[in-house]
């Protein structure tokens, strides 16, 4: 597959992209291309539910397990190429024609995507192989491991490929387990978790008040158990649109707030 630079230059990717194809049914489809700086097996990160729901789709929508994907992995449409176009120079992104696609097997819209990403992919490689490290000139130190940190960005990339209704029962079972770890004292369990609930709560809407629920979550008291409980009902009623239920749950929030030990204004 023939990659057309528009901005950028393919002797030199920036290992992120705009994508871009011309589809007769749809206009045009996008889709967003990364290749991550560290090299890792991105299906143990995939939720259990997600994993489940995708089955043989799970490896190409991940790429071959190098940290190499586009998302969303099937194109979606786009109205105007302008806006992508602005979005890339403003970004510093790479701005690339990936040709036509025709949307008429979903899997296979899903497979030519993911051969653009394996030919960017191959065009950054070949960048980066002719421009090899220099070797260094005296011994270094390593910089410590930041493997939370590696773990919630892969984490927030993967919920951002679900929908609201599935990053809510994410959500759900994340808040358990916390409370979980909690009473157990488990600190190794309520650290994942926590790294786990701060990926999630930036994949979600703001409206969802994912780092309120965050918050509440490792607060050990009963309160904080109560309060966790109905900011996730909160998120649920939210979804539905029972925005009646919303507001007769943001008052009991409110109020119980008042009484939650002092770890931050919950409510801010």
């Amino acid at each position: 597959m023939a990659l057309t630079f528009e901005i950028g230059d393919e002797s030199r990717p920036k290992g992120h992209a705009l994508l871009y194809f011309g589809s007769p049914q749809a206009g045009l489809l996008a889709t967003y291309v990364v290749l991550l700086p560290v090299k890792m097996d991105m299906s143990k990160y995939l939720p259990p539910m997600l994993a489940a729901q995708l089955g043989g789709l799970a490896s190409e929508m991940i790429g071959d397990g190098g940290g190499s994907f586009a998302a969303p992995p099937i194109p979606e449409e786009v109205e105007s190429i302008e806006p992508l176009r602005h979005l890339a120079e403003l970004r510093g992104d790479d701005f690339v024609w990936g040709g036509d696609m025709v949307l008429g097997d979903l899997q296979a819209a899903m497979r030519q995507a993911t051969e653009a990403v394996h030919e960017y992919e191959t065009l950054y490689q070949r960048y980066v192989d002719a421009n090899p490290q220099p070797s260094p000139s005296a011994p270094g130190r390593s910089l410590p491991s930041d493997a939370g940190d590696t773990s919630g960005s892969v984490q927030q990339v993967v919920y951002g490929l679900m929908s609201d209704r599935d990053r809510l029962a994410e959500l759900s079972k994340l808040v358990g387990t916390m409370r979980f770890a909690l009473e157990s004292q488990d600190e190794a369990l309520a650290e994942e978790t926590n790294v786990s609930l701060q990926a999630l709560g930036k994949a979600l809407p703001e409206r969802f008040w994912g780092e309120r629920v965050r918050r509440a979550a490792r607060d050990s008291s009963d309160a904080g158990a109560r309060l966790a409980q109905l900011y996730v009902e909160r998120c649920y009623k939210l979804l539905e649109e029972d925005f009646a239920a919303v507001q007769t749950l943001e008052e009991q929030i409110a109020a119980l707030a008042e009484e939650a030990p002092p770890q931050g204004d919950l409510r801010s």
